[in-house]
């Protein structure tokens, strides 16, 4: 048994090279940008106002002031504000030569004529200085960055019409286990439906990946040899739930090293998900996740989305904070790190989640993250503050 730390380090010396392909940019969300992106121009590309009101030299407040024109966004000023002058002005218009801060037209009193009168107080220039946010050749995004929704109105502001990405790696999901039958089927006597594949299957895709669901095989291992040496042919990448254990019917470790993979390591000292098995053979990859849901929900989140993050080039997914505990927890053994379901609470608090243990699936529910335990650590007062990682 190995700790996650050292777990970690075994999966990064074996990650997954899948390309790299151009999409569109409306096509990006949720791939991982495969280039660094710089700014082709100056953003904003002109000094340009921040609020509708009244282009004009600060010198000359409170005026009166000659109004020149009217400039809304997308307009190129023709004239030059000089003294005793401005030019009236929508939000994002460009400032005309010569203005040095835009008014509030809140704050103006229209005068006879084309004139006006400021009767605020000026505190600031309301201008968005040309090359604030970004100037030409600035870093805008990471090679590795995961693509949001955000990122699509910073590409789209630079040109980034098409994009440079990760090709998604496609990963083949199988269920083994005697006692699982489809989602559609009614259970029978000791059967249980197979719920592990399509949880497996979304985390892969909100990883940025793409997976098949491969169906259900028996516990037994000429069926589960067959099966699995097809399936390698097809995925560089397999993630097999149930039969990881060291139990009569846990088949899957010695299947995958009798069709010659190299096992990396076969239990993980966390709690859920130590029996945990990492496999590798000639480039490709095969994790033997438990048949608990909660355990494979973990060890995927744990070890297989850093995988999956890793060979995509991008950063480890996980987010943490630090939580202060609203309830006390105690377990019962502290030999190994405990991933411990918790929920937020208002004020940046946290409480455990009611949980049963690994197969209790539903304590997945209203889930913001995993609080940890490190080995040795029995007990989480209430008030402590604990390290939470987000899901």
């Amino acid at each position: 048994m190995i700790e996650l730390g050292k777990a970690l380090q075994i999966v990064r010396k074996h990650l997954l090279s899948p390309g790299k392909e151009t999409v569109s940019l409306a096509a990006s969300p949720g791939r991982y940008l495969a280039e660094d992106l710089r700014a082709d121009r100056d953003i904003p590309p002109f000094h340009k106002a921040s609020m509708d009101g009244f282009a004009c030299r600060k010198e000359d407040l409170p005026g009166p002031l000659e109004v020149l024109e009217l400039l809304p966004a997308g307009q190129v000023p023709s004239e030059r504000v000089g003294a005793g002058q401005c030019s009236r002005i929508m939000t994002g218009g460009q400032v005309p030569e010569g203005a040095d801060c835009v008014i509030m037209q809140e704050h103006v009193v229209m005068e006879s004529g084309e004139r006006i009168r400021f009767s605020g107080s000026y505190s600031e220039s309301h201008i968005c200085r040309k090359g604030e946010d970004l100037r030409k050749g600035d870093l805008l995004l990471e090679e590795g960055t995961l693509l949001e929704p955000q990122h699509l109105g910073m590409m789209a502001t630079v040109g980034k019409n098409e994009v440079l990405v990760t090709r998604r790696i496609h990963a083949g999901i199988l269920a083994t286990g005697s006692e699982l039958v489809d989602v559609s089927e009614v259970p029978l006597g000791a059967q249980i439906r197979n719920s592990n594949s399509l949880q497996l299957a979304a985390q892969v895709q909100r990883a940025g990946h793409t997976a098949e669901l491969l169906g259900i095989v028996m516990d037994d291992k000429d069926l589960l040899t067959e099966k699995i040496s097809g399936l390698m042919e097809r995925f560089d990448l397999l993630l097999v739930t149930g039969g990881a254990s060291v139990g009569e019917f846990d088949l899957v470790p010695g299947v995958l090293q009798d069709q010659g993979f190299n096992l990396e390591f076969e239990r993980v000292a966390m709690q859920p998900g130590k029996p945990l098995t990492f496999a590798q053979r000639d480039g490709k990859v095969c994790f033997g996740l438990s048949g608990n849901p909660v355990s494979c929900f973990v060890q995927f989140e744990m070890l297989v989305k850093p995988f999956l993050c890793w060979s995509a080039g991008g950063d480890l997914p996980q987010g943490h904070i630090r939580c202060r505990m609203e309830e006390g927890f105690t377990r019962r053994k502290s030999d190994r790190l405990f991933f411990l379901p918790v929920v937020l609470r208002p004020g940046g608090g946290c409480a455990p989640v009611e949980y049963h243990g690994s197969a209790h699936l539903h304590a997945l529910d209203k889930l913001a993250g995993f609080a940890e335990l490190p080995a040795g650590i029995t007990t989480l007062k209430r008030g402590e503050e604990v390290d939470v990682r987000l899901i």
